[in-house]
Parts: C-alpha cells; structure tokens; sequence
C-alpha cells in the first residue's frame, strides 16, 4: 500500500482539485490501521493519522510530482472523458508519468484496427505544445525517430483504447512516446501490457501508472534515450498496488547517417 502513496501524487492534475479530496478520503481508514499498529504493536504513539499522510504524501512523493523544472501536466481527451493524463518531460522530451484508468470493456475490445498515423505534436488540441513554447521548450517530431534503430513506443498502447478507432488514435501522441529498442518495444514491453490488460478483465477496473525517471547516456535526435520502464498497475476500487514491473533496455548510440 505505501508504494500507492509514493505515486499519489502523480494522480493529481492539479486543475482539479477534487481528486486531492479524493485520495485524502480514501486513504484516511488506511492510515487509521498505520496509526493503530503503531501504538498496540510498536508500542508508541506516533502523530494524527491525517499528520502522518501529510507526511507520507508531501514527504515521500516529492521526488515524483509534475512540479519540478521542465516538467508539465498533460490530458488527452475525446469529447466525453479524459482518455490519459501525463506529466511531460521537456529536458528529455519524453513523458515522465503517463497515468490512465483501463476498464475491463476497453480490455476486451476488439475489431477496431490498428491507426496507421503518426505521432503528432496536438493529439491534446495543442495546449501541451502551446506550454511548451510558452516556456522555452518544444515537442519533437515523429521523423526524429527515422532511421535511428529505436522504435517510437507507446507509453499508453493504442490497444488499451481499442473500443473506438477515434480513442486508439489519441494515443498516437509524440508526448505519448519514448525511444525503445525493437525487442524491448514488441516483446518485453507488449508482455507488460498484455499482462495489464489480463489484470483489468479480472478486477473491472484497474489504474495503470507508467513511470520513466531513468535514462542512458545515448539520444534518438535530441531525444534522451531512457534504461528503463516502471509499470504500476492499481485495483480501482480498494487502491491496492496487483502489479508491478520494471522493464530495462541496452542502449546504444546510433548514427542515422549508418542506417540510411
């Protein structure tokens, strides 16, 4: 359960400030069971149960909020819901966080093909790289990834918003991506996200959380190259972490000039 709260605050798009409320109801009974271990257990009396979250939450999580420089808060929509939320990374030009709900009918969906698109830079409407450049930074380009070995891989899959083309096709989003090498893209990565989609038709519901915070030394372009992966993936309904999974790559330095 601590390893929710070190990602809790990554479920925070701080433009609505409801889900705080949220997540502070949710795991107040939790951190009530914290405070009674320690005082019958450990035999002392430790702070408020709500001092201890503020703890926990403000303390713990602080390495992983969205407020750090260049860093910026994201949200995919159709017309009727958020699809998937990031928290980009403008330094390495790749999102940080990706977090998005995956229900058991989007799982199960089939029928709808694969977009043939590109990754383009205003999947959001442009509002992401209107932030961008208000602050000095920019997206990259789908032709950044040509001819460099590095597959464009999808932090949110296309297959986990299979319930309609126009949703699988959001998540073609150049925010949406990070260099991974072939293998690590189509068997390693795609083993994560299969085992995800398992997990959201066995409890209804399932948050899934994508952390990329680790990086080589290599580039794609300008594009820093990450080492690895982290899957986190959340039972909706108790909060309760069912899988977690750490997906690392060898990486490389490529001259494009060398594949062409």
């Amino acid at each position: 359960m601590l390893s929710f709260f070190i990602h809790s605050k990554l479920l925070i798009n701080m433009k609505n400030k409801k889900k705080l409320y949220i997540i502070f109801l949710s795991y107040h009974r939790y951190l009530s069971y914290l405070h009674k271990f320690f005082k019958q257990q450990l035999r002392v009396t430790p702070c408020s149960p709500w001092l201890l979250f503020f703890f926990l939450f403000f303390s713990i999580t602080s390495a992983y909020a969205c407020d750090m420089e260049g860093h910026f808060w994201f949200d995919v929509s159709n017309e009727e819901e958020i699809l998937y939320s990031g928290c980009y990374d403008a330094v390495n030009l790749g999102p940080h966080i990706i977090d998005y709900i995956l229900t058991k009918e989007r799982a199960e969906a089939t029928g709808t093909r694969r977009p043939s698109a590109a990754f383009i830079q205003h999947r959001d409407g442009g509002v992401l790289q209107s932030l961008l450049a208000e602050n000095g930074y920019c997206l990259p380009h789908h032709r950044d990834y040509s001819h460099s070995g590095y597959d464009r891989g999808h932090m949110a899959p296309n297959a986990d918003f299979n319930d309609t083309y126009e949703n699988a096709l959001m998540t073609f989003f150049i925010a949406n991506v990070w260099p991974q090498k072939p293998h690590t893209n189509r068997v390693e990565w795609l083993r994560t996200e299969n085992q995800t989609r398992r997990l959201a038709s066995e409890y209804s519901s399932v948050r899934v959380i994508i952390i990329v915070d680790e990086f080589s030394e290599g580039k794609v372009g300008s594009i820093t190259i990450p080492s690895c992966f982290k899957r986190r993936v959340y039972d909706l309904e108790t909060g309760g972490l069912i899988y977690e999974i750490d997906v690392y790559q060898e990486t490389e330095i490529i001259n494009p000039a060398e594949t062409e």
